[in-house]
């Protein structure tokens, strides 16, 4: 038997640096078994119009049937309620956001997650700006070594003459690409604080308590929307986690990643996943999400709207 003098002395010329890095796991143990997931692929994707403005980002069921709100990331940040048959325009107006990728409606009040500022914004149904919340799991999407590659559309764009962009934003505030020219991650020598970051992108109300994506923290958040306070946070398979839904009833909620290209079903209490509904290669990028009736609404950001049956 080894006496403990003889074992701290191996262990000192044996440092953890010399542990190879296969010995690392590929998927960490306190994560779920993502690819034990039942899956099934999706229905027929039809696209349906096109979005009054150019870059859809996030859609809401509005309070009067038939309509729904449908939220652009472009420098506009346009908020347009619509006739769900057609797009047809009721009303609109802009709000006080940054790069928006969400919003739902509340009673006479909505809330929009302003991604490119880290802020959850609550404003009226006419854009007038109520307060503005710090939003938890914010910061930089980081990059993984098993991230899937980035999805973009296989659309051309609704409206090509428009400018596309999503106005006053940080540039470089995503993934390892700081925008300073400096190797994968780096910051210059100078540099007093992290480069930037981003906030919520999807978010469905319950009662008192706000659900939104956060792909800096991959995970699903809950927030008491009183006290501010996290209830629970889950993880999300992808590093794009985007549009979110409720099922058909309060006892499911879908997710989405544009980069999975995938919706998942979870237990709405737990944020167990349930099932996986996979996309073809060949479908709109997920943006955002409604389920209406048996038919999952999406957008893409060339400023389409599309649906399925879910």
């Amino acid at each position: 038997m080894m006496k403990r003098r003889n074992f701290l002395a191996a262990a000192a010329v044996s440092p953890a640096a010399a542990i190879p890095a296969l010995a690392q796991p590929a998927h960490p143990a306190c994560l779920p078994d993502w690819s034990k997931i039942p899956t099934r692929a999706a229905s027929k994707i039809e696209v349906l119009y096109k979005t009054k403005h150019g870059q859809p980002n996030g859609l809401a069921i509005a309070s009067t049937p038939g309509q729904m709100w449908v939220l652009d990331q472009g420098a506009g940040h346009w908020i347009t309620l619509t006739n769900i048959k057609d797009g047809s325009t009721v009303r609109e107006f802009q709000a006080d956001v940054v790069g928006p990728s969400g919003l739902v409606q509340d009673g006479d009040t909505m809330w929009i997650t302003s991604t490119h500022n880290s802020l959850i914004v609550h404003c009226d149904l006419k854009g007038k700006t109520i307060a503005k919340y710090v939003t938890p799991g914010a910061g930089r999407i980081y990059e993984r070594e098993d991230d899937p590659k980035g999805r973009s559309s296989p659309l051309k764009p609704a409206w090509p003459d428009l400018p596309r962009g999503i106005g006053p934003a940080q540039s470089g505030n995503v993934g390892n690409n700081t925008g300073k020219g400096l190797p994968p991650g780096q910051l210059p020598l100078d540099a007093e604080e992290g480069s930037g970051g981003t906030g919520a992108h999807a978010i469905i109300l319950d009662g008192d308590y706000l659900i939104y994506a956060c792909p800096p923290a991959r995970a699903i958040f809950t927030i008491n929307k009183k006290t501010w306070k996290v209830k629970s946070s889950w993880p999300v398979p992808g590093n794009r986690t985007h549009g979110m839904s409720w099922g058909k009833t309060h006892d499911t909620i879908w997710s989405s990643d544009s980069n999975l290209n995938a919706f998942f079903r979870h237990d709405a209490k737990t944020g167990v996943i349930q099932e996986r509904v996979q996309l073809p290669d060949t479908s709109p990028v997920i943006h955002c999400a409604k389920l209406v009736g048996d038919q999952m609404y999406i957008c893409d950001d060339m400023g389409w709207m599309a649906r399925f049956r879910i």
